[in-house]
């Protein structure tokens, strides 16, 4: 009996239970999605090493979806809870007619069972569909072919979405039993005639508030412009006050400002149902700027989330054929009277002659030259304290001419003459050339005691002088042999380059390195091979990706699926005013039109200063993405958008329907 009332009650309220059963099946679908990326490796050809990063990034997702299942639990709940009050008259009218509330809470049990076991279908079958695509991005990202397409289901990620699916559920029944127990009959047979009293603040003191808002908010940009997002300093901190406390205030105070503002334009406010719309937006804006701001700071992060990871892989693979001109490179910090390291590798058994067709050492000195030397000041407070750890006391790095020279005929490249007083700026990073130039073009002279250069080119020399897979060169200068000869040296290097097939030579070099390792009684730095720093980057950028768009999505959902529970409800709690106003002759058309504007100022709201907070940390996170190779961020944040439109819209569209059907429910 209980289980057909249950039953009955959820085919009546389908459209209720759309919102709370769209965010299940989401849920459901994520948690899928990306623990079943394990599985993925049975379609891919795959490295042993990559496929050593495919664990990594299942376990690194694995404690992500710790993170993300607490969050959608609170979004359960708060769903569970509209649907709650939405039905508060319909349980007290139970309790009237004499059933005790602890069979209430099992009928409530019962309609939660339904509803979550179609979402969990649900969202598995779309889930285990949608996996197969994350395969064709996984095989993209990786650079890998796939072997042939086999249809997967992943029992491993399929358990654990239905564990952590059953935590939230026995959270959901433990809150409706509360919930229930904590009601008095009065209280759900008259939930209807109880209205919310807010007291709103003076328009002075909301002016007073908006402007320390703004205030609040040019501050934080301001000190996040200089900051940057690399130290996580004191100012970092303040930054992030500051926005969170402009962002409170600036929803707290722009409600009644809104109706003064537009209260003056008096065509404007009395026009059709516009004074209703706005005294409606601002009593919902006034009762809920905290989750404004919540919603608000969690669109802020989908946006630069997804953005700037998105960029990030990117820029991780972009430059790697620049970044990686030799096959391995081996490097030695403590160089006191030590040999070359080919002949140190040598010395100590390695094969190097057998495994390499040409190989060559180089010092990289430390020149007399400080880095005050040659970056402005300016320059030096902008990137110093950032990635560069630019200091006035610290040498630039220097390499000999005839060094240099052999780097470039190692690479077939033309070599360089140099005069006495001539030298040359070498930089792989891009983000620094516009900078080098200016100085190479306003203030071109080295000085230092009695030396004085002036430089050959008005444009740095893009040199990878070792393989990495990112820019490791911010500045080196190739100065005259004479100037270096009694200079200290700070790394030593070796270049080399493989014998025949370059997978086969790289499980050799590598096998023959580790015995090396093992039992050598000098201490070798491990190479960084060509292989590798693909490896690697690519297992980098698929790990940024992955975790982007995981968080991305689940942010999204949150702040839509608060933003439509909290207009329903809103819906439900006011339906007497959408009939008085039908009685009072205000058309069908006009009420759907009111409550579209509603909704959509509403949806807005928070999006709006999202936006702008995202378009800032954006142009910050771009700092970080050009360090790592270079990248057009535009790309990414569109595309961004664009899925943010397409989830928001959803998500908007249901939240209309969704109200459009309780205010015209007959009574």
């Amino acid at each position: 009996m209980y289980f057909k009332l249950s039953l009955r009650n959820v085919k009546r309220s389908i459209k209720d239970y759309l919102i709370y059963f769209l965010t299940l099946t989401f849920g459901v679908c994520l948690f899928y999605i990306f623990n079943a990326l394990e599985a993925q490796q049975v379609m891919l050809e795959m490295t042993a090493s990559q496929m050593e990063i495919i664990q990594m990034l299942s376990d690194v997702m694995s404690v992500v979806s710790v993170f993300v299942s607490v969050i959608l639990c609170f979004l359960v709940i708060y769903a569970n809870n509209f649907l709650i009050k939405r039905r508060k008259k319909e349980l007290g009218i139970y309790l009237t007619l004499g059933m005790q509330k602890k069979t209430v809470s099992k009928l409530l049990l019962i309609e939660a069972l339904i509803i979550d076991f179609f979402a969990l279908v649900c969202g598995l079958v779309v889930g285990t569909f949608l996996s197969q695509a994350l395969s064709i991005l996984t095989a993209q990202l990786f650079e890998v072919n796939l072997k042939a397409f086999t249809f997967i289901f992943s029992s491993d990620a399929a358990l654990k979405t239905m564990f952590y699916f059953v935590i939230i559920f026995i959270f959901v029944v433990c809150f409706n039993t509360y919930t229930i127990t904590k009601y008095e009959l009065i209280d759900l047979l008259h939930a209807d005639r109880k209205n919310e009293t807010l007291k709103a603040p003076k328009f002075a003191i909301s002016l007073l508030l908006f402007l320390l808002s703004m205030s609040s908010l040019l501050v934080a940009y301001y000190l996040a412009f200089k900051n940057g997002l690399t130290n996580f300093n004191i100012e970092f901190l303040i930054a992030i006050f500051l926005g969170v406390m402009g962002t409170y205030l600036f929803y707290v105070s722009i409600s009644n400002l809104l109706i003064k503002l537009i209260g003056n334009c008096k065509g404007l406010y009395y026009k059709n149902l516009n004074l209703f719309i706005l005294k409606q937006v601002s009593s919902k804006l006034n009762s809920h700027h905290i989750s404004m701001t919540l919603i608000c700071l969690m669109l802020f992060l989908t946006l630069g989330i997804l953005s700037t990871g998105l960029s990030l892989s990117k820029s991780f693979t972009k430059d790697l054929e620049r970044l990686t001109p030799f096959d391995a490179t081996f490097s030695r910090l403590d160089t006191t009277d030590a040999p070359p390291l080919s002949t140190s590798l040598k010395a100590s058994g390695f094969p190097l002659d057998e495994l390499t067709e040409s190989y060559m050492d180089f010092n990289l000195y430390e020149s007399p030259f400080h880095y005050s030397d040659f970056f402005t000041e300016d320059i030096m407070l902008r990137y110093g304290e950032n990635f560069y750890n630019f200091r006035e006391d610290t040498a630039i790095h220097a390499i000999k001419l005839s060094d240099f020279n052999q780097l470039r005929m190692f690479c077939n490249e033309v070599p360089l003459s140099l005069q006495a007083h001539e030298y040359v700026v070498t930089s792989s990073d891009m983000n620094l050339w516009p900078s080098i130039q200016s100085i190479l073009k306003t203030q071109p002279t080295l000085t230092r005691r009695t030396i004085e250069l002036v430089p050959k080119f008005d444009t740095p020399i893009d040199l990878s002088y070792e393989t990495n897979f990112f820019s490791s060169n911010m500045l080196t200068l190739i100065l005259p042999d004479h100037l270096l000869e009694h200079a200290p040296i700070s790394r030593q290097h070796l270049n080399l380059n493989y014998k025949g097939d370059k997978t086969t030579t790289e499980i050799a070099f590598k096998e023959s390195f580790d015995v090396l390792f093992k039992t050598s009684d000098e201490f070798f730095i491990p190479p960084i091979t060509k292989i590798e720093s693909y490896e690697s980057s690519f297992g980098l950028s698929t790990i940024v990706t992955y975790i982007g768009i995981y968080l991305g999505f689940v942010f999204l959902i949150a702040s839509a699926a608060i933003l439509a529970l909290q207009q329903l409800s809103e819906a439900t709690d006011h339906t007497k005013r959408y009939e008085l106003l039908r009685k009072i002759g205000v058309s069908k058309s006009e009420l759907n039109r009111s409550l579209f504007t509603q909704i959509a100022i509403y949806f807005f709201a928070p999006l709006s200063l999202a936006l702008i907070h995202a378009s800032v940390g954006i142009a910050i996170a771009n700092d970080v993405v050009k360090h790592f190779g270079q990248s057009n961020i535009a790309v990414s944040t569109l595309y961004t958008c664009l899925f943010l439109l397409l989830v928001y819209g959803t998500y908007f569209l249901a939240t209309y329907f969704g109200s459009k059907h309780v205010i015209t429910q007959k009574k």
